[in-house]
């Protein structure tokens, strides 16, 4: 049972809400996209990274997967510049580990936050927890268990990896016609309850379904996906909207246009 998630207080200008980019390997066009993306933001006050950024993320004290430096490289550079960086997450990057809360002063949330920015009651989560399969639940429980950290010690990180990826391959995230769902059904019976009813503002990843709406007075966004969707939420003097990167694939590389 998940308790009642705490209140934080933020105040600020300009913050990016992102999630399910499943990076991999740093020359994919996703990941490239993303690094240019960040590079791109200016006097930006947050970045929420609302899960599964990783295709598979799992934190060691003293060591990060090598795919992800130039990621890394490029958060540290944010937190560096007064970004503050909050990561939720995911069904695929858990147990985030000291590399975040330590060098990049990252506030990790294991399963969802309401906090207020500019102004606003903003609830963030990553939205595997809306699904009521309690199968899914006890699988997602499992990865999270001390068994699991402890196998984690033992196993070579190399194993861990090669072992994720498999699994990963095996996703039904691979077929986007099957795995990119509506979850306004879920959205919408997830708002009606506490805590999700006393916010303004309900930010979700996890469906791949880029949506934006309104539901009884709560502004509600699931984020889609840095796939092949490349969409984001912004929000700007206290008003959120979802927004989506125009990619101009160019034959001198790869560009977007904001």
């Amino acid at each position: 049972m998940t308790s009642a998630p705490r209140l934080i207080i933020v105040a600020g200008m300009r913050a990016i809400f992102l999630s399910d980019a499943h990076l991999r390997d740093p020359q994919d066009r996703n990941y490239q996209l993303l690094l240019n993306f960040l590079n791109q933001q200016k006097d930006l006050d947050a970045l929420f990274l609302l899960g599964d950024i990783f295709e598979f993320w799992l934190g060691y004290k003293h060591l990060v997967f090598s795919a992800y430096v130039p990621l890394l490289e490029k958060l540290r550079q944010l937190k560096e510049t007064g970004t503050k960086l909050y990561f939720v997450e995911g069904n695929h990057d858990f147990n985030m580990g000291p590399y975040f809360t330590d060098n990049l002063n990252c506030t990790v949330i294991p399963d969802q936050q309401s906090l207020e920015w500019d102004g606003k009651r903003i609830l963030i989560c990553h939205g595997d927890l809306l699904n009521p399969d309690p199968g899914y639940q006890r699988l997602r429980s499992f990865w999270r268990s001390w068994p699991v950290k402890i196998l984690s010690r033992i196993i070579h990180p190399d194993l861990i990896w090669a072992f994720a990826l498999w699994l990963a391959n095996k996703s039904p995230k691979n077929n986007p016609q099957a795995y990119h769902r509506d979850p306004s059904n879920y959205l919408t019976s997830f708002v009606e309850k506490k805590p999700a009813s006393e916010a303004q503002i309900v930010v979700c990843g996890h469906y791949h379904h880029p949506l934006e709406y309104e539901d009884h007075g709560v502004k509600v966004i699931a984020l889609g996906d840095w796939i092949n969707q490349f969409s984001y939420a912004e929000m700007l003097n206290g008003h959120i909207s979802l927004k989506t990167m125009p990619v101009d694939d160019s034959p001198q590389g790869l560009e977007f246009h904001q």
